[in-house]
């Protein structure tokens, strides 16, 4: 497969060069795609030649795909992990990924696109290299401890290998650790792999400790949420541009929203964020949630949410749930008021006995109590884990069937985030439940995710 040259490209009116230097995103989920249900998109492009898309097409399991390109070790490794069919998202990207083209990952929470840049880095690293040739930078510590265990397993050494040849190497340089390590870690024998997150990342460049000179793959993940917020929109832009050249690398955008994507891609050819022949590999934008998924709300009076989620709880009996709550105010911040997810952790705990261990992850709690909390959940029979939007993006329970929106989320994205933590277990029949408690004012509210994300919810009452 072989990359084209940069076609004719019809921009829109609101995309000059004059305009914002990163992304300005929206609500409006994929609004010039509801009319398709699964697309590659051409322009800028990759193309492939016909003997090989009709390949791609018809191959059945991962090492099809693959084994032209990933080590026949980490292959069979993939397979002990049970990585053998190819979701779709995984037919639609390895192709382009393997071409050598730049490319934006736009697919659902839970497709398999962690697997597939993966799959990419160890098509190109050579471990017995010392030096960083691949780097995943991630929103936040949990997500990227997951990735980083998976990248790990697959990895790990493997009896095929001759005696003296190396495995490849994995450094998570993730935020709430410690760097000492790390830094002596990167100054004797760097990584093949760095899985990172930016604050911790751009300490260790801005000090000319990890260089960046021989990285040959580079993907951001979730880049809508990273390019939402300032602070890391400014570490972004220098990995992307002073940090690093795209033209010794090819990098990889992966996300399952990227609203007004069109914008996207036009601003990393403007920005230098990427080449001129960019993909965008879309996958199934009509549904971003899975089918499992059963959307429902009800409309209670603000002071009576408690009692609210208390009778959901006993009626559901849900064995994994997850509680989403809103972030504090300042104004509350500053009165000295407990925090949401502590009011509610003690409300249960007094009124809900019967209920499995609860369990509280917020933003505010430093990583060596969120890290315990997850522990905590994942080693219990059952759990009930109370939860600001922290746990949306990275937090990995497959035996999540409940989703219980305590407060809306403030956007769409939001809401897709938070549904795709359940519904994750593999093979999985099991019909899954998002349940949203509004007040008779945040119907509309609701209304518009479900415009956007093309999904209808079931009213309930008591």
């Amino acid at each position: 497969m072989a990359c084209s040259p940069l076609p004719h490209l019809r921009f829109f009116p609101w995309t000059s060069p004059k305009k914002p230097l990163y992304p300005v995103f929206t609500n409006s989920l994929f609004p010039e795609s509801k009319k398709l249900s699964l697309y590659v998109s051409r322009s800028p492009t990759c193309v492939s030649t016909s003997d090989e898309e009709a390949k791609n097409k018809t191959a059945s399991t991962l090492r099809e795909l693959c084994q032209s390109y990933v080590p026949d070790h980490l292959l069979r490794r993939a397979e002990e992990l049970g990585y053998v069919v190819p979701t779709e998202a995984q037919r639609q990207a390895l192709p382009v990924l393997f071409s050598g083209c730049d490319c934006v990952l736009h697919a659902q929470t839970g497709s398999g696109k962690t697997l597939a840049y993966l799959l990419l880095i160890f098509s190109v690293v050579n471990a017995q290299r010392s030096a960083v040739q691949a780097l995943i930078v991630l929103p936040t510590r949990e997500l990227g401890m997951q990735v980083a265990k998976v990248a790990r397993m697959l990895a790990a050494r493997s009896s095929e290998l001759e005696s003296g040849q190396n495995s490849c190497t994995v450094m998570a340089l993730l935020d709430g650790g410690t760097l000492r390590r790390h830094k002596s870690w990167l100054k004797v024998e760097p990584p093949a792999i760095v899985i990172a997150t930016l604050g911790s990342l751009c300490q260790m460049l801005d000090k000319q400790i990890l260089k960046l000179d021989a990285m040959r793959v580079l993907v951001i993940d979730e880049v809508d949420f990273l390019f939402n917020s300032s602070k890391e929109v400014s570490y972004l832009r220098r990995l992307l541009t002073t940090y690093s050249s795209i033209h010794n690398r090819q990098t990889i955008f992966a996300s399952a929203s990227i609203p007004q994507h069109r914008r996207f891609l036009y601003d990393c050819i403007q920005q230098k964020w990427t080449k001129a022949n960019v993909s965008h590999v879309h996958i199934n934008p009509v549904e971003p949630m899975p089918s499992c998924l059963h959307h429902r709300f009800l409309i209670c009076g603000r002071m009576e949410r408690f009692s609210t989620l208390l009778h959901l709880l006993q009626s559901d009996i849900p064995r994994s749930a997850i509680v989403f709550v809103g972030e504090q105010s300042e104004k509350s911040k500053k009165s000295g008021d407990s925090p949401p997810t502590t009011l509610l952790v003690e409300f249960l705990r007094t009124s809900h006995r019967e209920c499995p261990e609860i369990v509280m992850l917020e933003e505010e709690m430093n990583f060596n109590k969120r890290a315990a909390s997850i522990i905590e959940v994942k080693q219990a029979g059952g759990y009930l884990l109370v939860a600001t939007d922290i746990a949306a993006r990275g937090v990995d329970l497959p035996e999540t069937t409940h989703i219980y929106n305590f407060n809306l989320p403030k956007d769409a994205i939001s809401y897709l985030h938070r549904a795709g933590r359940t519904g994750r277990k593999p093979f999985s029949d099991s019909k899954c439940y998002v349940t949203s408690i509004l007040t008779s004012e945040e119907r509309f509210v609701l209304q518009r995710f479900e415009n956007e994300l093309f999904f209808q919810c079931e009213e309930l009452f008591i």
